[in-house]
């Protein structure tokens, strides 16, 4: 019988508003309020929100961010620990922050424009996603001319948007790589060319496509440096019409309201909460890889790299078009992009911090490759850091079911080790701060391998921290750390970007 040797890491604790310290976001916040440093005015005394819908749309955003302002009890049937009363945005909270959407901040898109979306000229799904795209990116390049811009922009989408251009019958198979995308790229490779090329038609200007509009909106703003919230219209019926319905779409306005208003907290630079024991002096860089849609080479992957300080600020690095593994498909770095692509994250680092980071950890989903650690060791000593931890982060797939006594899953933080440096790791799991399992389906736990300077309890106990660090949401935890959680998401925005140079790169932009 195989026996496994297991230990539990302690819960991270994350720091609010005048230092003090909680586990928990939602309690961290209703209680202290968001983090500021000691003896520190709060950093956000007033967000101003920029508003871009149709007329009923910012009608819609008006009474959210007014539900926004006001207290909310939780739901009687809800776990009060997992689903806690709502505060309020507003001066008299702990938030002390007020949301102001001033009508000069405000950019209404005509019914007539929305309703062009369904004109018969968009033959190509994407094309007609690229137009709502075109409404949405004019109106926040308005808003963002004049000397006094907003924090941030909701843009709600209309029913007609939501339908057309988003996830919905009417763009089924928009969002995938066509044969035909195929038979043209590959014709193109053997020097075909075609009536639409430039020298044969210089006043010819080719209908700008997008794959999917959330991405391709995110993308096309980057340039504003304003980040953008996208609403739907119909969720925020659902949310203003909550009780009133037998079937809802979204969430109770009381979670709802607890997500928007850190989001928004977030992405006007607010500091909702950091970590109290995160490594000061590390780099943390999560590197993943993301199918480019407008390269032709519609096969090619493209590197990235998700740099965060201790403090939580991400920022996003894109890197080279890589290869893959002519057996496995899985795309790798060749030691000289690995390099390269650390070395960049590296001086970004120092750039913010002020210095060169004592220390180094690299997650990746995937086994590292003899290159990778060539090339990611060179950088490393080469910007003279001296310690270095590289650590494969993926879904446990060695087929052992973990069990405890009783009705819950393992708890959250348990980790058992399978070998040296090897070790599985319940970063999901019943959660004693919240007392319960905050999942629908059967956990799985992570499975760790590791080299490098660091012991494995330190490895798992940072993971865990890296997994608090998600500012769109008050969720307790994600299952990933924040490195590769959102690595698909970015890599989706960076994908739809017309050119391979990101005009921002805070991470608060991606989200």
């Amino acid at each position: 019988m195989q026996m496994f040797s297991t230990e539990h890491v302690e819960e991270p604790v994350l720091v609010f508003g005048g230092g003090g310290e909680e586990k928990d976001p939602k309690k961290g916040l209703k209680r202290n309020g968001p983090f500021t440093y000691s003896g520190e005015e709060p950093s956000l005394h007033n967000i101003r929100i920029g508003i871009i819908g149709n007329r009923e749309g910012i009608r819609l955003t008006n009474e959210i961010l007014d539900l926004l302002k006001k207290e909310m009890a939780t739901r009687h049937d809800e776990n009060e620990w997992l689903f806690p009363s709502y505060p309020g945005m507003n001066k008299d909270s702990k938030f002390n922050c007020t949301i102001a959407a001033p009508d000069i901040m405000e950019a209404q898109i005509s019914d007539l424009d929305v309703n062009r979306i369904v004109d018969k000229r968009f033959d190509d799904t994407r094309a007609r996603i690229a137009f709502g795209v075109d409404l949405f990116a004019k109106k926040v390049q308005e808003l963002v001319m004049d000397d006094d811009k907003p924090d941030v922009i909701i843009c709600t989408l209309p029913k007609m948007v939501e339908t057309y251009c988003g996830i919905s019958d009417e763009t089924r198979g928009a969002k995938s790589v066509t044969r035909m995308d195929r038979i043209i790229r590959d014709l193109r490779a053997d020097g075909q060319k075609f009536l639409t090329d430039d020298e044969f038609m210089p006043d010819y200007e080719e209908e700008e496509t997008s794959f999917d509009f959330w991405n391709s909106l995110k993308g096309r703003v980057l340039k504003s440096r304003v980040p953008i919230q996208i609403l739907h219209e119909s969720t925020c019926n659902d949310i203003l019409d909550f009780g009133t319905q037998k079937r809802h779409k979204s969430q109770d306005p009381c979670s709802f309201a607890w997500n928007l208003s850190t989001a928004l907290l977030y992405k006007s630079n607010g500091k909702p909460w950091r970590l109290a024991k995160l490594s000061q002096d590390t780099c943390y860089v999560g590197i993943s890889f993301f199918r480019d849609r407008l390269n032709q080479k519609m096969d090619m992957q493209t590197s990235m790299a998700q740099m965060f300080l201790h403090t939580g600020e991400g920022l996003v690095l894109r890197g080279t078009d890589v290869d893959s593994d002519e057996h496995t498909k899985i795309p790798y770095l060749r030691r000289d992009q690995a390099l390269a692509l650390l070395s960049r994250a590296i001086d970004l680092y120092k750039e913010k911090a002020g210095r060169v980071p004592g220390r180094v950890v690299i997650h990746k989903t995937t086994e590292f490759t003899q290159d990778e650690r060539e090339g990611f060791n060179t950088a490393i000593h080469g910007k003279g850091v001296f310690r270095r931890d590289l650590v494969t982060v993926s879904y446990d797939r060695v087929g052992i079911r973990f069990m405890r006594a009783g009705m819950f899953p393992p708890l959250r933080g348990t980790m058992i080790h399978l070998g040296k440096d090897n070790f599985l790791l319940y970063s999901s799991g019943f959660t004693t701060q919240v007392r319960t399992y905050p999942g629908h389906s059967i956990p799985k736990p992570l499975n760790i391998r590791h080299e490098g300077d660091s012991d494995s309890k330190s490895i798992a106990r940072e993971i865990l921290e890296l997994t608090k660090l998600n500012w769109n949401t008050t969720a307790f935890s994600t299952a990933m750390p924040i490195t590769i959680k959102f690595a698909s998401k970015v890599g989706k925005v960076l994908s739809e970007l017309p050119d391979k140079e990101i005009p921002e790169t805070s991470y608060r932009f991606f989200m």
